[in-house]
């Protein structure tokens, strides 16, 4: 229940245009770290999340309560729609000046009738009704992905499963502009 409660408040905020943005330096490999470990931990170890983080020593900037929700609801969503034990594949990557985050998992997929209203508030998956979820995640999380000045892809079109991938620019000088208008 608090967790719907803080789903409702936080989409409430984002559609009235009132989500805070706090950019700040951050540990971004130690962040992806602790949010991998937390979810392994609320879904009592469902699915072995396998982790490969790529990124240069270089500090990034970026919200971490919003990029927190980012990656705990894809991480969460690739657990939940998954078979037990099967792996889920978390990788993070730096291009450029963009940190990159794969979310892949191999569960039940998106059907095609569904992949259209995708962002919808409260639309779920017609294969997901034995799945708890308010069809709220998705689209929560891409308003904290454009909040970053970020780009979000759902991919799963001829295979089972969904690859999520968050295009956040938190390493180039632009975006370091950027972020200063909110500081």
């Amino acid at each position: 229940m608090t967790a719907l409660t803080e789903d409702v408040l936080l989409f409430s905020r984002a559609e009235a245009g009132r989500m805070e943005f706090k950019p700040a330096p951050l540990d971004l490999t130690a962040l992806c770290r602790r949010v991998a470990d937390e979810i392994l931990s609320t879904t009592a170890q469902r699915c072995p999340i396998q982790t490969e983080i790529l990124l240069s020593p270089e500090p990034a900037r970026g919200d971490e309560p919003l990029l927190r929700h980012i990656l705990g609801n894809l991480l969460t969503n690739a657990v939940k729609y998954s078979a037990p034990g099967t792996p889920v594949n978390f990788r993070v990557t730096q291009e450029g000046g963009d940190a990159v985050f794969e979310i892949e998992d191999r569960g039940i997929g998106i059907p095609e009738a569904d992949r259209a209203r995708l962002f919808t508030p409260f639309h779920r998956g017609t294969n997901a009704a034995y799945t708890t979820g308010t069809g709220l995640g998705l689209v929560i999380v891409r308003r904290c992905v454009e909040r970053h000045g970020g780009r979000l892809e759902i991919e799963s079109e001829g295979r089972p499963g969904v690859t999520a991938t968050v295009r956040l620019p938190m390493f180039s000088p632009a975006h370091t502009e950027f972020v200063k208008r909110f500081d």
